[in-house]
């Protein structure tokens, strides 16, 4: 019987969207186990903060630029996490015209690209694993996140697809559909009102930023590669009430 290779992660990691709080909290998971984090940002000041942090990044807006990027930083990822979304939350019928174009480019399209060049990057190694974090909005949206749901809906699908497409070539794909977290803008929208959502949870309490790191850590661990082409949800219990009426 063939025998894991346990806590071994695929990596380096590519993470785009490394300025966020859970993206350096997972940076710096990776880089306590000796692995190495190179991080994608949008603009100068945030590649800074990043450098003051410890870690490696590059600012990179165009997918297609990524490949000559990364050959001058010798980096040939092995994992790739995206942790980017826009602010784009608003009733259905409230955004206007040009918000709703660049809302899709944006949370769509873009990512789409991303994830295109980074699968293509891995292909020569026959090696790879890609992550994305989702929301429990995906499966349970609340009145006014009709924009958020649908391209968390739609990342996951593009994620699936690459899982499904791309196993036999050794690479896999997953996302993390994340619940009511106490940091970044969930800290943010949860000002005051925290004690609110927390008693809709089974659980009774938020999902902990180490609880969301700790699964991503696994699920970029050779011991998850099978868990492919699928969601993961972290969330406390969240959605299953909401859809039971009790939240």
């Amino acid at each position: 019987m063939p025998q894991l290779v346990r806590d071994t992660l695929y990596e380096p990691v590519l993470v785009r969207g490394i300025g966020s709080e859970i993206g350096m909290a997972l940076a710096h998971a990776v880089m306590s186990r000796g692995g190495r984090v190179l991080g994608l940002c949008r603009k100068p000041d945030t590649l800074a903060r990043i450098h003051s942090a410890g870690c490696e990044g590059l600012v990179c807006e165009t997918p297609e630029d990524l490949p000559q990027l990364l050959r001058a930083h010798s980096f040939v990822p092995a994992s790739f996490v995206d942790l980017v979304h826009s602010g784009t939350e608003s009733l259905l019928a409230g955004l206007a015209p040009d918000r709703i174009d660049a809302w899709a480019y944006e949370d769509i399209a873009l990512r789409a690209r991303f994830l295109r060049t980074v699968v293509r990057l891995m292909l020569p190694a026959r090696k790879g694993r890609c992550l994305f974090m989702s929301s429990s909005a995906a499966a349970a949206p609340a009145k006014g996140q009709a924009f958020y749901a649908a391209a968390k809906l739609c990342a996951e699908s593009l994620y699936n697809s690459a899982g499904l497409e791309m196993a036999s070539y050794g690479i896999t794909a997953c996302s993390v559909r994340a619940g009511w977290l106490d940091a970044g803008r969930g800290r943010t929208f949860l000002q005051g009102r925290k004690e609110k959502f927390e008693q809709c949870i089974p659980t009774g309490r938020l999902v902990s930023l180490d609880e969301v790191v700790g699964t991503m850590i696994f699920l970029l661990s050779a011991e998850a590669a099978s868990i492919n082409a699928t969601t993961v949800t972290v969330d406390g219990g969240f959605c299953m009430a909401k859809q039971k009426g009790q939240a």
